[in-house]
């Protein structure tokens, strides 16, 4: 399980960097990954429905008028909300995200979601190898001044988060396929 240190100390030893033993030392190449930290923890969070980050919740419907044409109903979608990975009315496929609202003629929605998830010891082992090849791919550049290593270093992401997604996909059951009779007929 790692912590924020880790993987920042981790990111800056991949980069030829010495490592750090607080967040608030004097590093000018820690800074620099700080300060795209949350950034791109968010896009890795919402780029694959991780097994470690999801949330179950039944929303609530606002009073607002949609401003949607083609739907009824308006939900508040969570606070810490960052992927849809299914709804509750999925098989008609009826809801529209816009904003931080989804809208749908559905009465009442529950959703499955991805979430913000900013404690690094809930990560999977995975997920951090592939998080710290990211942040290291991203800042490779501006911290080597090497372009041939930014090259190698996106390589590493590509191939590490192909390892994260296999290894996630493992670990959770398939859902179970949608009864379609079309596609039943060709059976």
């Amino acid at each position: 399980m790692a912590s924020k240190v880790e993987i920042v100390c981790a990111t800056l030893r991949s980069l030829g960097d010495q490592g750090i033993a607080s967040l608030t030392e004097d590093n000018e190449n820690a800074r620099k990954i700080l300060a795209v930290y949350d950034i791109h923890l968010r896009s890795m969070l919402r780029a694959h429905p991780w097994s470690f980050n999801k949330k179950e919740a039944v929303l609530s419907q606002l009073t607002d008028e949609p401003v949607l044409e083609d739907f009824t109903y308006i939900y508040q979608l969570p606070s810490d909300f960052i992927r849809l990975n299914k709804t509750s009315v999925e098989p008609d496929y009826s809801h529209k995200i816009k904003g931080r609202r989804l809208y749908s003629n559905a009465d009442a929605v529950s959703i499955e979601y991805g979430y913000y998830l900013d404690d690094p010891t809930q990560y999977d082992d995975a997920f951090v190898e592939a998080f710290v090849a990211k942040l290291a791919a991203e800042l490779c550049y501006s911290i080597t001044r090497n372009e041939k290593m930014v090259t190698v270093k996106w390589s590493e992401f590509s191939s590490k988060y192909s390892i994260a997604k296999n290894i996630n996909a493992m670990e959770v059951t398939p859902d179970e396929g949608q009864n379609d009779t079309w596609l039943n007929a060709r059976l």
